[in-house]
C-alpha cells in the first residue's frame, strides 16, 4: 500500500523533535493503550503478539497525528511545512498537506482492478463510489471488503495514505454502531455542554456536530481501538476444541490397506458389499460409509427422498487403487468403527492398515494458516467447462433452497423472511456480499469463483443494494 514514510520522510522526522515527541506518545496512548489494557497486555509486548499488525496501528496514530489541531492552535504537519516545507517537493508538499485535512473512515471496495484501482464507498459519509488509484493493495483486496483508511486527494490522483486497517464486516457493523450511538447523544450532550449559549450559537454549532466529517475528525482512535482489539484476542485466542457432527474431536485419518498377494480388486469389491451402512459407487472403485440408521426427515412432515442416503451423515470415504484400498475419515471414533467392519469382512484380503494422521493444526499449517483445504482438482478427464456448469447448477439449486430457511448472519430468519424490513434488506445484503467475498477469495482456477449471485440480489429484490 502507499506509504507515508515513502511521501514523507521529514514529517516523521520532525515528529521526533519537541513538542511534537511527547503529542506523539500522547497519541500512541489513545490509539494503543485501550485496546491492550482490555487485554491485559503491555503496549510494549505488542509487537510479540500481532507482529506487523503493530506497525499498522502505529501508523494510525501517526497520522491521526498529523491531522490534530492542538490546544496551542498548532499542527504536526502544518509546523513542519512552515520550517521545513522549503525542502520537499511539490508532490510531497501536497500529499502532506492532504493527509493534514485527511480523516479516517470505513470504505466499503468494489470493482477491483488488480495492480490498478478499486472503487470506495464511504460508509459513515455516504455518497457515490470514488475510483482510488492503488497498485499493491489491489492484489489482495476483493469486492466487498471493508477497509479503515484515510482517502486523499492529491494533485488529481485520489489514493490512499499508509494507515488501511483490514476490517471484517462484522467488526465495521460494531463501529458504524459506536458512531450512531454517539450521534443519537449528541443532540442531549450538546444541550448540557452549551447550557446557557445563545439559542442561534447553540443551532450552529448542533448542526456542526451532526455532521458525519466532524464525527470522523475526532473516531480515528475509535477506529484503532476497536480494530485492534479484535487483532489482539484473534491472537491471543487458544485454538477452538474442533469437533465433527457428531462431537468426536477433529482428527483427519487416512488408514491404507494393501491387497495380499492372493486378493483381487473384485474380492475387495465382493466383500465391501457385505459391509452394512457402505454404499458402492458406480465405477466399482469408491465407497461411502454412511453413519448408522437411515434418514429421518424433520417432524416427520417431509417427503422421503428417493435415495435412502440422502441427508444421512457420511463417516468414511473408501477407494481402491493400485493394490491400495484407502479409508479417509475425520475422527478417532469414526476409525474404530470403519475398523470394526471392515477388518472382519476384508480377513484374509488386505494386510494391516497403516494408519496416517494429521491434526487440525497441522492441516492449517500445510495450508498457509488459513485453515481452508486445497479444493480438490477436477480428474484431468472431465471438461473443466462441463464441470463448472454442474457446480454452478448445484449451487443454483442449493441457495433456491437457502432462501427459504433460516440463516444465523440475519438473525435467524430467512432471506425473503429478512427483507420485508428495511433493516432486513440491508442485513441481506451484506449477507450476500459475504458470499461473493469468500467466493472471490477462492484459486483463479477454482470453478465456484466464478459464480454468478446476480439472480438471488433479483430474487430477492435488493439489487439496488449491490453498488
Amino acid at each position: 500500500m502507499s506509504s507515508v514514510r515513502g511521501n514523507a520522510h521529514g514529517l516523521v522526522d520532525w515528529s521526533r523533535r519537541d513538542p511534537w515527541t511527547e503529542r506523539m506518545a500522547d497519541m500512541m496512548e489513545r490509539h494503543l493503550r485501550p485496546a491492550c489494557q482490555a487485554n491485559d497486555l503491555a503496549v510494549e509486548e505488542l509487537a510479540e503478539v500481532i507482529g506487523p499488525l503493530a506497525m499498522t496501528a502505529l501508523d494510525c496514530a501517526f497520522e491521526d497525528c498529523c491531522t490534530i489541531v492542538w490546544n496551542d492552535g498548532t499542527n504536526l504537519a502544518s509546523d513542519y511545512l512552515k520550517r521545513r516545507g522549503w525542502k520537499e517537493t511539490a508532490i510531497n508538499r501536497a500529499y502532506i498537506e492532504a493527509l493534514r485535512d485527511s480523516v479516517m473512515s470505513l470504505h466499503e471496495v468494489s470493482d477491483v482492478r488488480p495492480g490498478e484501482s478499486f472503487l470506495a464507498r464511504d460508509l459513515v459519509r455516504g455518497g457515490e463510489p470514488v475510483r482510488v488509484i492503488e497498485r499493491t493493495a489491489t492484489k489482495t483486496l476483493v469486492a466487498w471488503d471493508v477497509i479503515a483508511a484515510r482517502i486523499v486527494t492529491v494533485r488529481g490522483k485520489v489514493q490512499l495514505t499508509s494507515a488501511v486497517l483490514a476490517v471484517e464486516r462484522r467488526l465495521a457493523e460494531e463501529i458504524l454502531g459506536i458512531f450512531k450511538r454517539a450521534k443519537d447523544r449528541l443532540p442531549q450532550e450538546t444541550v448540557e455542554i452549551l447550557d446557557g449559549a445563545a439559542p442561534d450559537l447553540r443551532a450552529r454549532i448542533m448542526v456542526e456536530m451532526a455532521d458525519p466529517e466532524q464525527l470522523l475528525h475526532s473516531a480515528a482512535s475509535t477506529i484503532t481501538t476497536v480494530w485492534l482489539n479484535d487483532a489482539i484476542r484473534r491472537h491471543l485466542a487458544p485454538m477452538p476444541e474442533l469437533a465433527n457432527t457428531d462431537g468426536d474431536p477433529l482428527e483427519f485419518m487416512t488408514l491404507h490397506y494393501r491387497i495380499a498377494p492372493a486378493a483381487s480388486p473384485a474380492d475387495i469389491a465382493t466383500a465391501l458389499a457385505r459391509v452394512p451402512d457402505l454404499r458402492a459407487e458406480d465405477d466399482g472403485a469408491h465407497w461411502t460409509l454412511f453413519a448408522p440408521g437411515s434418514f429421518s426427515p424433520k417432524g416427520g412432515r417431509r417427503k422421503r427422498p428417493a435415495d435412502p442416503d440422502v441427508g444421512r451423515t457420511v463417516h468414511a470415504s473408501l477407494s481402491l487403487e493400485n493394490g491400495v484400498l484407502k479409508a479417509l475419515v475425520n475422527s478417532e471414533a469414526r476409525a474404530a468403527r470403519l475398523r470394526s467392519l471392515l477388518d472382519p469382512a476384508l480377513a484374509g484380503l488386505v494386510r494391516e492398515p497403516l494408519v496416517e494422521r494429521i491434526t487440525p493444526e497441522q492441516a492449517m499449517a500445510a495450508h498457509g494458516g488459513t485453515g481452508t483445504p486445497t479444493p480438490p482438482r477436477a480428474p484431468e478427464a472431465v471438461d473443466p467447462a462441463a464441470l463448472r456448469a454442474a457446480l454452478h447448477e448445484m449451487l443454483d439449486r442449493q441457495y433456491s433452497k437457502t432462501l427459504g430457511e433460516p440463516v444465523p448472519m440475519l438473525g435467524g430468519k430467512t432471506p425473503r423472511q429478512a427483507v420485508r424490513s428495511k433493516k432486513g434488506r440491508q442485513a441481506v445484503a451484506n449477507w450476500l456480499k459475504t458470499l461473493e467475498q469468500t467466493s472471490a477469495r477462492l484459486p483463479v482456477d477454482d470453478p465456484l469463483r466464478s459464480y454468478d449471485y446476480g439472480w438471488m440480489w433479483d430474487e430477492l429484490g435488493v439489487a439496488d443494494l449491490r453498488l
